[in-house]
């Protein structure tokens, strides 16, 4: 099956294509920081309790997790482009609904819950549409760069983000950091405006919705390296559920911070995943390549240890570490995912994967709280830390023997395809 890709690289503007794309995502992803911040403070605040933080975080997830799969097949069958820039537009009238409501006092926090959930609910095609474009704009000898750069703008965005929120929220309140976000959306939704026109992926055979809607699942259950990364992949957010639901518990109740505390702890996170995004693409440093996928023994390690050490200096030193391996880990994913998949089915596979890795993270979050309860916050962090390695270090045996036979299989049903 030949690749459909845009015509021009750079049809009549100062911008690529590409360019365009990282530049609205370098947007979302600092907004972004505003919004989970100051959700989570607030609603923590409220409370002064983890379980709450658990139940929020956990049922989006489930919720979001379901809904991901029903919707798999649509970034497929939809214009990109105009998804792209509809989803945002929406998001931003969602998010800057508590404020609105604020300004006329009828704002109440309770209504925190369905904003929180609506807008995580728009938000699930967003990421994979965005990734199926990549492949379309970019020659495929440049996917691992593109992949690298991609990653490296939207954390160094995420840096100042959290960083910028933290701070904002503290003086402003965070109502104020909501209404920035949504002016991030608005900003995004702008620039994917005015990304040129992209011929739309080759269609696949006509099918049922249902049948599309399993068929992503089956793409990569099939091949045995795509199986396995895509587990190994969620165990890496599952992982990573736990610093979602216990981060700003962890900087109020064990390092008695503020939300400035919050800010540069996801900070010190993209810190991280920039010098990772910077590094995989180093020919000097091609060592990591070749550990990219027991990488996430390290990620799983870091955030375990975490709060083994109650001062704030060490819980960004383990973040750092984390949002490395993170970063290179993910980058090689992706770039492996959007190779080998033929374009045509590559929103519904990662869509598919966001599902089954939502649903999986919901656990994690409901676990993470609960844990918090019974052994405390640290205990929390190094019990899923541990239970990550575990799972992980079960997966990684036969990874590179699998490799060699993922390219063959896949290759061979390209080419009887094109057949």
């Amino acid at each position: 099956m030949t690749e459909v890709r845009s015509s021009p690289p750079n049809p009549g503007g100062v911008l690529t294509p590409f360019a365009r794309i990282v530049l609205a995502q370098a947007i979302n992803r600092f907004g972004d920081g505003f919004f989970t911040i100051g959700i989570s403070w607030m609603i923590y605040s409220a409370t002064g309790s983890v379980l709450p933080l658990g139940i929020l975080w956990g049922s989006y997830m489930m919720v979001a997790g379901a809904l991901q799969t029903v919707a798999a097949p649509l970034v497929d069958r939809w214009d990109r482009r105009a998804l792209t820039v509809g989803l945002n537009l929406v998001r931003a009238a969602v998010v800057a609904t508590p404020v609105a409501l604020a300004a006329t006092h009828r704002f109440s926090t309770w209504e925190l819950y369905p904003v929180f959930v609506v807008l995580g609910v728009l938000g699930l095609p967003y990421n994979p549409a965005v990734r199926a474009m990549i492949p379309q704009v970019v020659p495929a000898e440049r996917l691992l760069t593109a992949n690298a750069r991609l990653q490296g703008v939207m954390e160094t965005m995420y840096v100042l983000g959290p960083a910028v929120a933290g701070v904002t929220i503290a003086a402003f309140g965070p109502l104020t950091g909501l209404g920035l976000d949504a002016v991030s959306f608005l900003a995004a939704a702008l620039l994917m405006a005015t990304l040129p026109g992209l011929r739309r992926p080759v269609p696949a055979p006509s099918t049922s919705y249902v049948t599309a809607m399993w068929y992503g699942g089956r793409v990569m259950w099939r091949d045995a390296l795509l199986r396995r990364l895509a587990l190994l992949a969620v165990v890496v957010q599952v992982t990573d559920a736990a610093f979602i639901v216990l981060s700003v518990p962890l900087i109020r109740s064990v390092l008695h911070g503020t939300t400035r505390g919050v800010g540069f702890l996801e900070a010190s996170l993209s810190l991280g995943v920039i010098v990772g995004a910077v590094a995989v693409n180093q020919p000097r440093l091609r060592f990591l390549r070749r550990v990219r996928w027991p990488l996430v023994l390290l990620f799983c390690l870091a955030t375990g240890l975490i709060a083994l050490v109650p001062v704030l200096a060490w819980a960004l030193m383990t973040q750092v570490v984390a949002g490395l391996a993170d970063s290179v880990f993910m980058v090689e994913w992706e770039t492996h995912f959007q190779s080998v998949v033929d374009n045509q089915d590559l929103g519904r596979v990662l869509m598919f994967h966001g599902g089954f890795t939502r649903a999986a993270q919901a656990l994690g979050a409901f676990a993470a709280a609960g844990l918090a309860l019974w052994v405390g916050i640290g205990g929390a962090f190094l019990s899923v830390g541990l239970a990550g390695m575990v799972m992980a270090g079960a997966l990684l045996p036969g990874l590179h023997r699998a490799e060699p036979r993922s390219r063959v299989a896949l290759h061979g049903r390209r080419s009887r395809r094109r057949a």
